[in-house]
């Protein structure tokens, strides 16, 4: 055999190694799966508490900045439902289009959060 031409269990070997690694890609493998809420959008009465509850703001604040000025209109989930956070109003921070754009369905920090507590009682 002539030492420039593979070995023809090599290239099946290749080849299923490859078709395995595409199948993984298809179904996903190693890829985290997250519960979901079954309602995924807030009510209106749960839109109205948020907006109470916010006054009226978007309720976005950098770290060394004021608290956005624009108005909320949009209710989002604070963890985010694509990533198992549920519909509730615990979870709920009104947002302008801008800010909730921004966000996207990024989880926030535990600081965040704290933040965002301490800041609720302030308005």
């Amino acid at each position: 055999m002539n030492a420039m031409q593979p070995d023809a269990t090599a290239l099946l070997a290749c080849l299923f190694i490859a078709a395995l690694g595409v199948l993984c890609l298809a179904v996903g493998v190693g890829h985290q799966r997250h519960w979901r809420h079954p309602t995924r959008l807030f009510s209106w009465s749960q839109k109205q508490q948020l907006i109470r509850q916010a006054r009226g703001r978007c309720e976005h604040k950098p770290p060394l900045w004021f608290r956005c000025a624009a108005p909320g209109t949009e209710a989002d989930h604070v963890h985010p439902w694509s990533r198992g956070g549920p519909t509730e109003l615990w979870n709920g921070q009104l947002l302008c289009r801008r800010h909730n754009r921004r966000k996207s369905n990024r989880v926030p920090s535990p600081l965040y959060r704290r933040r965002l507590e301490r800041r609720r009682k302030k308005y």
